[in-house]
This record gives structure tokens, sequence and C-alpha cells, in this order.
């Protein structure tokens, strides 16, 4: 009897030190897993995976980014943006690729400036001397080597080549006039013959 209850004591006292020793080694650990599986770190937060990471890293990114940076980013974010609405014509203000059809009659290959020109003056046809104004200028420039002509192209991909003010804003009458049926009148028709002369001027782009 005295033999069994000095191994029971022997064994409660092993048990203890194991216990002791399992938790030194969780202490130098720091981490534990609770029941769930999930890790919990020295401050006693979970942390269930990766994704967790990544967000507080991304948190600690944004925080740590002064706000007016970020105003400045968001400004410049937007001023693009309405830039190439601009360009594009979505704000109304410019001229839209969207709305521009291929047209055989645009060919300008085909087409007999001085004979149409001197017919549509007998007219008074101004949006169609606006039209072979601008038209007139594309051959020269294909011609020069200055843009690269194509029947299926958009008046805004030529005004990309281009980059420049005056053809830009020929670009952007000849849209209006052309395919959303804004007014032409003499005064349009010799603004259009001055910015002609400027881009031909320009030589090489």
């Amino acid at each position: 009897m005295r033999e069994q209850l000095m191994n029971v004591m022997q064994n409660d006292t092993l048990a203890a030190k194991l216990a002791k020793g399992h938790e030194y080694k969780r202490s130098l650990v720091g981490d534990e897993l609770p029941d769930d599986g999930s890790l919990v770190d020295s401050a006693g937060k979970t942390v269930n995976d990766t994704s967790d990471s990544l967000s507080h890293m991304v948190k600690d990114f944004v925080e740590a980014v002064p706000w007016p940076v970020w105003v400045i980013i968001l400004v410049a974010l937007l001023a693009f943006v309405l830039y190439r609405l601009y360009v594009r014509g979505m704000l109304g203000w410019g001229f839209s690729s969207a709305k521009v059809e291929v047209d055989e009659a645009d060919n300008i290959y085909e087409i007999d400036f001085d004979k149409d020109t001197h017919e549509a003056m007998a007219r008074g046809d101004y949006a169609a001397l606006l039209r072979l104004v601008y038209l007139r200028t594309l051959r020269s420039l294909d011609e020069a080597g200055r843009i690269v002509w194509r029947i299926y192209k958009t008046p805004s991909q030529y005004d990309d080549e281009m980059a420049k003010p005056a053809f830009h804003q020929m670009t952007r009458e000849f849209v209006k006039v052309r395919y959303g049926k804004y007014p032409a009148d003499k005064a349009l028709y010799e603004q259009m013959l001055s910015w002609q002369r400027q881009v031909m001027e320009g030589g090489a782009s």
C-alpha cells in the first residue's frame, strides 16, 4: 500500500514538472493555439490568416501617408480623367471618336478639292467648305509623312498623332459640324483656313 502511494506521488510530481516545462516553452514562443486552431500573438490578438496581415499592412501604409499627399494624388487623378474625357469629347467640350463612322465620301484621295471647293463656295455651303479644308489638311499631312492616313481612322486618332493646338482646334470644329450637325459660317471657315496655315507652317512633327 505504501509503495502504491509513493508511486502515485512520484507520478503527480512528474506530471507537475512536465506541465511547468510546457508553460515555460509556451512563454518562450509567445504564441499559442486556441481551441479553434487560430494563432494568438504575444499581445493576445488573434491572427486568422495572411489576408489579415495584408490588410494590416495596407492600413498602416495608408495611415503613414499624410493627408495632404492623398489630396494631391486625388486631384491629379481627377485632372487626368477630366482631360481624357475632354479630349474624347465625352464632356461635350471636345469631340468623340465614338460618334464618327467610316464614310467613303471622306476618302482624301478620291476628292477633287478644287472643284468641290468652288461648287461649295457658289452654294454658300460653309459646312462643306469646312469639311474640305480639314480633309485637304489631312491629305497634305499624309503626303508630308506627318500622319498616317487610313479611311477607317477617326479624327481623334489624327489629333493624337499631331498633338498640335491648331490641329486640335481644326479637328474639334470638323467633328462638331460634320457629325454633330453644328452650324458653320464664313467666320468659322476663315478660322479653319487660319488654323490650316498654322498646321502646315509647323514643319515636321
